[in-house]
């Protein structure tokens, strides 16, 4: 699982803690990606109180085997 950072165009609430943000946590494997908008920020950091890599790992998992059940 790769963990990663984006920065958007397209803003959206925090996660944490609900302010407005471009910036993106992002959990990829198997060409599934999981966007996880975060604040990053000198004064805010949620960006990195937020590690949710099993997680993310475990719902990858399952999204691709509902996927391939599907057909």
């Amino acid at each position: 699982m790769q963990v990663g950072h984006l920065s958007s165009t397209e803003s959206k609430k925090c996660v944490v803690c609900g302010k407005k943000t471009a910036n993106y946590k992002t959990y990829e494997q198997t060409n599934i990606e999981l966007r996880i908008p975060l604040c990053d920020t000198d004064e805010i950091r949620c960006y990195s109180k937020v590690d949710i890599s099993d997680t993310a790992n475990i719902a990858i998992r399952l999204i691709k085997k509902e996927i391939k059940n599907s057909y």
